[in-house]
C-alpha cells in the first residue's frame, strides 16, 4: 500500500500538489475530504508538475493539538480534520500567492462570472467582512470563481481560485470548509474577464436600498491598494490597477445591510443570467 496519496490542485495559475501522508484510514479519511472541498480546484491527471507547489498534510490520531501553527508553512498536520481543513485553506492561499507575486493582480476580494458571458464582478472587501456570504448568497445564480482572492492577469482575465467556501459557525474558532458543490456554485464556462469591481462597506444599522457611490480612479486605488496581495512585488502595480479600474467603468462603493440587496448591482455589473 502506498505511503501517500496526492491531490494535484491549480489555484490562481499556480499547480499545487497536496501530499497525503499518515495512517491509510486516517488518509483515506481526509483524501475524502479534500476532494469534496477542492472539487472545483482539482486539475486532470495525477502526474506531478515540474513547478507544482508541493505541500505534506496529514491527519493524525490522537486529542486536538494546542499550540498554534505558520499559514505558510508547507506542511500541515492536525488531528481536528475541521481544523486541519482551515489551516490547509490557509496553507495554500499563502503558497499560490507567494508564487505569483509579481504575475498577477491580486485582490482580497470575492470573484463572480456570469456562467455563459464569463462577465467578471470583483468584491473588494477585508477579512471576516462579508465575501463568503456574498458568493453563498449571490453565487448560485452566476459562477464561482473565489470567496478569498481574485486574480486578474495582464490581458483583464481572471485566474480563479475556486477554494471551499470558508463559512464562520456561531461559536466555533474553526471555519467550516464547505464544498462549492454544496452551496450551489459552479464555474463559468467560458474565461471570466473583469467588468466591474465594487468596493464593498456592510454597515448594520444601514437602512433602505444599497448606496452605490462612483469612485474617481485616484480614490479607487488608494481604496483597493490595501486590499492586496503581493502588489509592491508587481511591475507598475498602480499603473495596472488604474488601467483595470478605467476599462471597467471605474469602482463603485456600495453601503449595504443585506448581501441579497446586491442582486440589483450584480447583475448590472454581470447581466442578468
Amino acid at each position: 500500500m502506498p505511503s501517500e496519496t496526492r491531490v494535484p490542485l491549480r489555484v490562481l495559475d499556480t499547480p499545487v500538489d497536496l501530499v497525503l501522508v499518515g495512517s491509510p484510514g486516517l488518509r483515506d479519511t481526509l483524501q475524502a475530504r479534500v476532494h469534496s472541498a477542492w472539487h472545483l480546484a482539482l486539475r486532470a491527471g495525477e502526474v506531478p508538475e515540474p513547478e507544482a507547489v508541493v505541500i505534506e498534510v496529514e491527519l493524525r490520531a490522537g486529542p486536538p493539538e494546542q499550540g498554534g501553527y505558520q499559514r505558510a508553512s508547507l506542511e500541515v498536520r492536525d488531528s481536528d480534520l475541521d481544523r486541519l481543513m482551515m489551516r490547509l485553506t490557509h496553507a495554500v492561499t499563502a503558497a499560490a500567492i507567494s508564487a505569483q507575486s509579481g504575475t498577477l493582480l491580486m485582490l482580497h476580494a470575492a470573484g463572480l462570472a456570469h456562467a455563459r458571458s464569463g462577465a467578471a464582478s470583483v468584491w473588494v472587501a477585508p477579512g471576516n467582512t462579508g465575501k463568503s456570504t456574498l458568493c453563498r448568497t449571490l453565487g448560485p445564480r452566476y459562477a464561482y470563481l473565489s470567496d478569498e482572492t481574485v486574480g486578474i492577469r495582464r490581458d483583464g482575465t481572471v485566474a480563479a481560485y475556486a477554494k471551499p467556501v470558508s463559512v464562520r459557525v456561531p461559536g466555533r474558532a474553526v471555519k467550516d470548509e464547505r464544498a462549492p458543490r454544496a452551496c450551489g456554485l459552479r464555474l463559468p464556462a467560458v474565461p471570466a474577464r473583469v467588468a466591474g469591481l465594487v468596493l464593498l462597506a456592510r454597515v448594520a444599522g444601514h437602512e433602505g436600498p444599497p448606496v452605490v457611490t462612483l469612485l474617481p480612479t485616484l480614490d479607487a486605488v488608494q481604496a483597493v491598494t490595501p486590499e492586496s496581495s503581493g502588489f509592491m512585488s508587481t511591475d507598475r502595480p498602480l499603473t495596472w490597477l488604474a488601467d483595470v479600474l478605467e476599462s471597467t467603468g471605474g469602482a463603485r462603493q456600495v453601503t449595504y445591510a443585506e448581501v441579497r440587496d446586491l442582486a440589483p448591482l450584480a447583475a448590472d455589473i454581470m447581466g442578468d443570467p
